[in-house]
C-alpha cells in the first residue's frame, strides 16, 4: 500500500446519515508523520481534491485505514453540527498534554504554559470550498494538516467537544 494514500469513502459506503450524500471521507494511511493531528502528503492531497466531484460539499479526514462504527457515529454527529455552524472546519480536540517549549535555533528558551493549548484529533470535517481555497495556496510543503491549511488561509475553525452542545469557535 502506498505510504501517501488517501483512501476515499463515500457517504453510502460508510452509511452516513448526515450530509445528504455530499460528503467524502478520506482515511489517511501509513507513512505520514506521527502526531496529534492528521498530516497528509501534499501531492496526493492536491490530486484527490482536484478529482472530487463538484457535488461534494464536505470533506472529512480520519486517521485510520477504515473508519470503525464509533468513528462513523462521530462523523455523522460532527457533520450534523457542522451544517449548523458558520465555520470552515470542525475538529475534535483534547487538551495539550505534551511538554511544549520555545526554541531559538538549537537552544531551548522557555517552556510554554499549556492550559490554553489544544491538540487537534481526527475526524476533521472541512467545507469543500474552504479546502479548495486552502489547497490552491500551498507553497513548497510536502506534508500538511488540512485543517491547519484552512486556518492559514483565513478559515474559521470550530471545536467539537463530543456533542453539538459543546461546539464552540
Amino acid at each position: 500500500m502506498s505510504p501517501h494514500m488517501l483512501r476515499p469513502f463515500s457517504s453510502r459506503q460508510l452509511s452516513l446519515v448526515e450530509g445528504g450524500g455530499r460528503v467524502v471521507v478520506f482515511s489517511v494511511l501509513g507513512g505520514r508523520y506521527a502526531g496529534p493531528s492528521v498530516m497528509v502528503h501534499v501531492p496526493t492531497l492536491v490530486r484527490r481534491v482536484l478529482e472530487l466531484p463538484r457535488s461534494i460539499t464536505t470533506v472529512v479526514f480520519v486517521d485510520e485505514p477504515v473508519p470503525d462504527p464509533s468513528t462513523v457515529w462521530t462523523i455523522d454527529h460532527m457533520i450534523a453540527a457542522f451544517e449548523e455552524l458558520d465555520a470552515d472546519a470542525l475538529v475534535q480536540y483534547v487538551s495539550a498534554m505534551e511538554a511544549v517549549k520555545r526554541a531559538n535555533g538549537d537552544v531551548l528558551v522557555e517552556g510554554i504554559e499549556r492550559s490554553s493549548l489544544l491538540a487537534i484529533r481526527s475526524p476533521e470535517v472541512i467545507d469543500r470550498q474552504a479546502l479548495d481555497e486552502a489547497v490552491s495556496r500551498i507553497t513548497g510543503e510536502l506534508w500538511v494538516s488540512p485543517t491547519a491549511l484552512v486556518a492559514a488561509s483565513g478559515g474559521k475553525i470550530a471545536l467539537y467537544g463530543g456533542s453539538p452542545a459543546l461546539v464552540r469557535s
